[in-house]
């Protein structure tokens, strides 16, 4: 059996999420290198990709102020239990480029937004760019298969985030108790503003970008 190794610039030892449950399982691990994503072809897949993701921070944000001043911090964690996801697909199906929209991070929340291995791979990127002294870049786009080309755009924390996303014992007592109840393995808190905390993901058809 053989894996595409992701056409991106991130270094070899980001393959070994890909590799390791291979080896395991086979005995082995066999890449086949995808080709390496061109300029023009990044520049196409942002082209289709910014517009999405825009869409998609503006409904949420929208919808996230929304429900705190309804009901302060503890109505913004029961809105993005019940209705970030499902916003999410709606902004996606409402778009004019079909493409797949994400969110994800180490640091999840909510388990339907677990990283796959190419998002560890690009999570793993932006941790290490954002720590190198030319920082981290805008963007980021991958080849993951023939099929398929990923946008990825970095999402950093806010002061407003702080509310449900800060340190554990600061947090309103509320908040902290529907945190509890909603989401038992919680991983997302401990954040001072600026940090970074995840991606919002583009999942582009590769037939919709044609070779550099």
């Amino acid at each position: 059996m053989s894996t595409p190794e992701l056409a991106t610039s991130v270094p070899s030892r980001y393959f070994l999420g890909v590799c390791v449950p291979i080896l395991f399982l086979f005995g082995g691990c066999q890449t086949e290198t995808l080709p390496e994503v061109t300029a023009e072809e990044g520049a196409l897949v942002a082209q289709m990709a910014e517009p999405a993701v825009a869409e998609l921070q503006r409904t949420l944000v929208g919808r996230l102020t929304a429900a705190i001043d309804e009901g302060g911090a503890a109505g913004a964690v029961e809105f993005c239990s019940l209705d970030a996801i499902p916003l999410t697909r709606l902004v996606e199906a409402g778009l004019e480029e079909k493409v797949g929209l994400k969110r994800t991070s180490f640091r999840i929340r909510n388990l339907d937004n677990a990283p796959d291995e190419a998002e560890v791979l690009a999570l793993r990127y932006f941790e290490d760019a954002i720590l190198s002294p030319e920082g981290a870049p805008a963007h980021y786009v991958q080849r993951v298969s023939e099929e398929e080309m990923r946008y990825y755009k970095p999402l950093y924390v806010a002061e407003f985030c702080l509310q449900c996303h800060g340190d554990p014992e600061a947090l309103d007592p509320e908040v902290r108790a529907k945190l509890e109840a909603t989401y038992p393995g919680d991983l997302a808190t401990g954040y001072r503003a600026g940090d970074f905390r995840g991606l919002v993901r583009v999942s582009v058809p590769a037939a919709l970008v044609p070779e550099g």
